[in-house]
């Protein structure tokens, strides 16, 4: 038994000894579907018997397995600060080694992943095609000190292709010196780890490790919320050598150092908190940090915020398997932030991107969905050459 699989039985047995099931009340998914089994007290129930053989894994138990957010959300309310999200992943993984079928939604993701080396059946190729317009910024070893690590969404869906084209003009403006993979960048893996492919994340994991080394870059940097959990967190060692960075970790020091400056602005917004870069990395006060730096910007909190942010229904394979219910906790967090009164939701993750524009766009909210870099970029205004560092 591994150390992951040993931890998931232990929290399955403290939850089952605990019985409160405190953690239901701000479960995205039981808040749509109230199924005790979706619940995370109700799958660690599950995981209790699955494991111990009273239940078989048929596809009812699968169902459950992978109706996980990961969220996180749910374990400040636990009163006995159970990992319910890291049982829920390890479950998953426990299914996989014991050849349990996988969700057919998810066969798709898997096969391009072999295939392409990204979850979005789109060729290598075509992870340039965003950068079209930029000239010289392929990496190779040696030769620069930041990698801009784009990851897969950011470059292959060509609603968000904004994104990368505004974080690299953002470095352009800042005088950086960062280079980009292009089409050798490769998928970090997240998508598989969170859907119980250890094995397919493992190899992707040691690939990139190496890749990345070979570069010899100082930083890399991403604006992928979900990438940036992977690669701090989900590769071993890798932080010892290279200094990984969300992008408003980076991009609030060059505020902070006078390198990134901006015009004007009499926005109103309110902030998203990814659950990758909050709950999990416990970012918070840089991209708040930034968004205060815009000259008369207001920032309104939605009620829910930081580490008690509302999930957007966009993770761990939930969208794919489960679109209805994704929709369901998209307008629920749409609904928080019209609340406030605010005009435009500004968020760091793209696939919170993806998921609260598609309730808006479907619910005909006038509420503007837009990443971080993006909204900077309209503000951002030339730096001099040479300004401190």
């Amino acid at each position: 038994m591994n150390s992951a699989t040993k931890a998931m039985l232990e929290t399955a047995e403290a939850c089952a000894m605990c019985r409160c099931g405190c953690c239901k009340d701000q479960c995205p998914m039981y808040s749509e579907i109230i199924e005790e089994s979706i619940s995370p007290k109700g799958r660690n129930l599950l995981i209790r018997a699955v494991c111990s053989g009273v239940v078989e894994p048929d596809e009812r138990a699968v169902r459950i397995a992978y109706s996980c957010l990961l969220c996180r959300r749910d374990e400040y309310d636990c009163t006995a600060r159970l990992k319910n999200a890291e049982a829920a992943e390890s479950f998953r993984e426990y299914l996989v080694d014991k050849g349990v079928p996988t969700l057919k939604e998810h066969e798709a993701l898997l096969k391009s992943l072999e295939n392409y080396g990204n979850p979005w059946q789109e060729s290598r190729a075509a992870r340039k095609r965003w950068a079209r317009e930029i000239k010289g910024r392929k990496a190779a070893p040696g030769r620069m000190r930041v990698l801009f690590y784009v990851g897969c969404t950011f470059a292959l869906d060509r609603s968000l292709q904004e994104t990368p084209k505004a974080l690299a003009h953002l470095m352009e403006l800042a005088h950086e010196d960062y280079g980009l993979l292009l089409e050798d960048e490769a998928c970090c893996g997240s998508t598989a780890k969170r859907i119980g492919q250890r094995q397919i994340f493992e190899r992707i994991r040691k690939e990139n490790e190496a890749k990345i080394r070979n570069l010899g870059v100082k930083s890399v940097v991403t604006a992928c919320a979900g990438c940036f959990k992977t690669l701090k967190q989900d590769y071993p060692g890798l932080t010892e050598d290279v200094e990984i960075l969300h992008s408003t970790e980076y991009l609030s020091r060059l505020v902070q150092s006078g390198n990134l400056r901006f015009k004007d602005s009499k926005s109103i917004v309110t902030y998203h908190d990814p659950c990758h870069l909050g709950r999990y990395a416990e970012v918070y006060d840089a991209p708040r940090k930034i968004l205060k730096a815009v000259p008369g910007l207001k920032l309104i909190e939605m009620r829910n915020s930081r580490e008690k942010a509302r999930c957007c229904g966009g993770g761990a394979g939930v969208k794919t398997a489960y679109p209805e219910i994704s929709g369901k906790a998209a307008l629920r967090r749409l609904m928080e932030a019209e609340r406030t009164g605010a005009e435009t939701i500004v968020t760091t993750c793209p696939f919170c991107v993806q998921t609260l524009r598609a309730a808006a766009e479907a619910n005909s909210s006038k509420m503007r969905v837009v990443e971080l870099s993006v909204f900077l970029a309209e503000l951002a205004i030339p730096t001099p050459t040479g300004a401190a560092r």
